[in-house]
């Protein structure tokens, strides 16, 4: 027996020959228990299913899941007639700005993505694509499936990599790049900047840090280490590393500009290690420092910039400390 009154909701303008095939079937006296089957089939799943226009984002359907544990409703009618990003996401008023409608291929494969809900924060990884609805528009369906626990294991394992890298590249004294470090992100540097650029290079050591040591013990000492490269980590940014090299030696590449002038910058250094005070205990711990400084040509190889900026430290040290030499 024909079911007119079913059939009459969901009659397109269009012939029989033309009719979808589960529009036909449902002159099959079968078809409502077909149906019946599918929507059980659908609210049985543990994902989010849903179509919505993809002209008027209007939802279309919601199955069970989906309209408890996003929509926060028991049944479609409590969200009949709104729209998909109304539902779906929270305090949404418009199309969300990552909406899919524009991506999703014409010729029905899957569109692929993740993001995370802002109703219920839970992470979700959705399979779109472009579907023709009974009355023959074109729809988007969506299945998501629930990867919250997924994108959590994976958060713990970068940060837990991000520490692994930090302890691995950064001097737990001073906070600054370690010796290994200090060579990669300066040469790195030098590799970004045009072969006209200059990068400049200067290398401080600590004048007599060795009798702080001797006078106070060594924790003394690495209190003033640790105020030292903290007042030096200030210098990092675009353009410049500053590294520890070892004991009482660091070092800083830089871009040299016409703003940032080698001499001129190298001075500004020295000001301000020069004023670091370390109070330990009930005595202030202080130094100067000696500083030697190259600039070349990006294309130089880092070494050979190293080497010139050690030679014109040393020669500093060779001329009474606390001072600077330009090679």
């Amino acid at each position: 027996m024909f079911n007119f009154e079913l059939y009459e909701k969901v009659k397109p303008d269009m012939n029989q020959r033309h009719m979808p095939v589960l529009l036909r079937k449902l002159m099959i006296p079968s078809a409502v228990t077909e149906i019946s089957d599918l929507q059980h089939i659908l609210d049985s799943l543990d994902a989010v299913v849903y179509v919505s226009d993809v002209e008027t984002h209007e939802l279309l359907f919601m199955n069970k899941y989906a309209l408890k544990n996003i929509g926060g409703v028991n049944q479609f009618d409590d969200i009949r007639g709104k729209r998909c990003f109304e539902v779906l996401q929270k305090g949404q008023k418009s199309p969300c700005d990552f909406c899919t409608n524009t991506l999703l291929p014409k010729n029905g494969d899957t569109y692929l993505w993740e993001f995370k809900n802002t109703r219920n924060n839970c992470w979700y990884q959705c399979r779109d694509r472009l579907i023709r609805w009974h009355d023959g528009r074109q729809v988007r369906l969506e299945v998501a499936t629930d990867i919250t626990e997924r994108k959590s294991v994976e958060e713990q394992l970068y940060e837990t990599q991000k520490e692994l890298k930090f302890l691995a590249e950064v001097d737990s004294l001073t906070q600054l790049y370690n010796r290994r470090a200090f060579f990669m992100y300066a040469d790195n540097l030098r590799k970004s900047l045009p072969k006209s650029a200059r990068l400049g290079l200067m290398i401080l050591d600590l004048d007599y840090f060795k009798d702080i040591n001797d006078s106070y013990g060594h924790e003394a000492g690495d209190t003033l280490l640790a105020a030292i490269g903290q007042k030096l980590l200030s210098f990092s940014g675009d353009g410049t590393v500053v590294g520890r090299m070892g004991g009482e030696e660091f070092a800083i590449a830089f871009h040299e500009t016409e703003k940032r002038e080698k001499l001129g910058f190298a001075n500004g250094v020295y000001k301000a290690v020069s004023s670091v005070k370390a109070l330990y205990f009930k005595d202030t711990l202080q130094c100067t420092t000696s500083i030697g400084v190259s600039s070349q040509m990006a294309a130089t190889e880092l070494r050979d910039i190293m080497r010139e900026a050690d030679n014109a430290l040393y020669q500093a040290k060779s001329a009474g400390r606390s001072q600077i030499k330009v090679a």
